[in-house]
């Protein structure tokens, strides 16, 4: 396996156990995560990540999104369509640099993508991009997040 491909797969397996976790830190007491769950391997592993979302393909094609992380902050929206998604916004870094990081996989993960953007201390850096997912229903969700 390349260095590329092995780090896109790591980076993919701590995605979804950050999502896993993120499920389970938002479950309700019927819904406590079961101690199989908690004592999950892949929960130790995954990396650290400031104020995330998932935006899910819903009712709405367009899905907004805004984080913030001390006084930066990311807000944009993602537009599903049906084999592929386009993501546009900005991210505003105050006083260090930012980057916020974008993961975008479909239910069987068949298709995946992993895009960054960066804006330095004081600037704000606009971003819009499009992603492919060549099979029926295209991508399903995309993660947002600062990595810590």
């Amino acid at each position: 396996m390349s260095t590329i491909a092995h780090g896109k797969t790591g980076r993919l397996a701590g995605a979804l156990a950050a999502a896993a976790v993120l499920t389970t830190a938002m479950a309700t007491p019927a819904q406590a995560a079961t101690p199989a769950q908690a004592a999950a391997p892949a929960q130790a592993t995954a990396p650290a990540r400031i104020h995330v979302a998932t935006i899910r393909v819903a009712d709405s094609t367009t899905q907004p999104f805004r984080i913030t992380y001390g006084a930066s902050i990311t807000e944009g929206t993602v537009t599903f369509y049906n084999r592929s998604l386009d993501i546009s916004g900005y991210v505003k870094a105050v006083s260090a640099s930012r980057t916020v990081e974008f993961i975008g996989y479909n239910g069987n993960l068949s298709c995946y993508f992993d895009e960054t953007r960066t804006a330095s201390a004081g600037t704000t850096r606009t971003f819009g991009f499009g992603e492919t997912c060549d099979v029926a229903g295209g991508f399903t969700a995309v993660d947002v997040y600062f990595p810590a």
